[in-house]
């Protein structure tokens, strides 16, 4: 016998005797804990939900007429793949397509059917705006009313909270600074040397008053408080180069219209003004000016420029006093 068939034979014997050391039959599996779930027979029906609710309106309405691939999948908003989604698109949502005369705001607005985008799109008899949904037939009968009583009942999320209207912080949209040259008031922002976001620059020696524009989506502009305008030498000195000073808040109708001198567009109005004389500004040197107000809604004022924005917001609101 060679080595090898020895070898084979030697593994095959110690092979047989491990197997036959083995306990007789299988092994038993160990126990499933599941298996002592007791599952109910039938299942509990879930209760249908109602219709008059974003969970009703959607599996009856949203999911099935509107949710379609390549409409509201996802694809685009309003985005009605889920209650959620639906809900987030809808409520106090900023509208992207409005009518020609940008009569609405928010897609849905909680008791106001007439300010909601979305009621008018699923009952508006304009051919060229259609109704919605486009591909399906009109929303006619239960399925248009329980519409309208979710929006009536304020429009409340799954869990039947009502939203209230957002309240954000006033947002600023632009500044204009007016010098009196003999009588003639020329408007001095605009010398900005071809550049939106440089220093303006002012004559020395002139009163120079700055107007100031801002706009805010619950507080009316005459209702503000604490509207103030304060002074810095330098672009990013502290301000304390000159006193804060009130500004004058001026609510006509019309308040100070101002044309936009990036280009053609509507004029800009313009509520709250300072007037300051140039001859403390230092003379071929930035003045950084900011203004601070409060809609009443926030602890803290909003103010515009803040220490962290960039420079290109600051020196937009700063002068380069020229003799």
């Amino acid at each position: 016998m060679n080595r090898f068939s020895f070898l084979f034979l030697a593994i095959l014997a110690a092979t047989i005797s491990i197997i036959s050391c083995q306990p007789d039959g299988p092994s038993e599996p160990p126990p499933n804990p599941f298996d002592a779930i007791v599952r109910p027979e039938p299942p509990v029906p879930l209760p249908e939900p109602d219709s008059s609710s974003i969970v009703g309106i959607h599996k009856y309405i949203l999911s099935a007429s509107c949710a379609v691939p390549g409409c509201h999948d996802g694809s685009f908003e309003p985005d009605f793949r889920t209650v959620q989604s639906s809900y987030s698109t809808l409520v106090f949502h900023p509208v992207v397509k409005n009518d020609t005369n940008g009569s609405f705001e928010y897609r849905v607005v909680p008791f106001q059917r007439d300010q909601s985008w979305l009621y008018n799109r699923i009952t508006t008899d304009d051919q060229t705006l259609g109704r919605m949904p486009l591909y399906d037939n009109p929303l006619t009968g239960s399925r248009l009313k329980a519409i309208e009583d979710w929006i009536d009942a304020g429009a409340p999320d799954m869990f039947g909270n009502v939203s209230t209207f957002p309240n954000t912080q006033a947002r600023f949209t632009g500044v204009a600074a007016f010098q009196d040259f003999g009588g003639i008031e020329i408007r001095v922002d605009t010398f900005r040397n071809n550049d939106p976001f440089s220093p303006f620059g002012a004559k020395q020696g002139l009163d120079l008053t700055i107007w100031f524009a801002i706009d805010d989506d619950s507080t009316a502009i005459a209702d503000f408080e604490n509207s103030r305008a304060a002074f810095a030498s330098g672009i990013d000195n502290v301000f304390t180069f000159m006193p804060t000073i009130n500004v004058d808040a001026q609510f006509s109708p019309e308040g100070k219209l101002v044309g936009d001198y990036y280009g053609p567009g509507e004029p800009e109005t313009f509520h709250w003004s300072v007037t300051v004389s140039t001859d403390g500004f230092p003379l071929n040197d930035f003045t950084l000016f900011r203004l601070y107000t409060n809609d009443g809604n926030h602890s803290e004022d909003f103010e515009f420029p803040r220490d962290e924005h960039p420079i290109e917001f600051k020196s937009y609101m700063a002068i380069f006093v020229v003799e």
